[in-house]
């Protein structure tokens, strides 16, 4: 979820996702995955707020440095 730096801390991604969460399960979902970048301080508190928590990290990898 990206929220435009004009509308940040409105509440309207934590809004959006409860919505989405919410529409998910009543068509049959019954666990939710997140990505988030490790550094995305604002979005992980976001996600923790709602119930997330962290399973593992990502390493990425390439041979050239400038191509991540």
């Amino acid at each position: 979820v990206y929220t435009a730096p004009s509308a940040r801390g409105q509440g309207l991604a934590g809004a959006l996702c409860t919505e989405m969460m919410r529409r998910a399960r009543a068509e049959g979902a019954r666990r939710a995955y997140l990505q988030v970048e490790g550094d995305n301080h604002a979005a992980r508190s976001l996600y923790h707020r709602l119930g997330f928590a962290d399973a593992y990290a990502y390493h990425y990898r390439a041979r050239d440095p400038l191509a991540a």
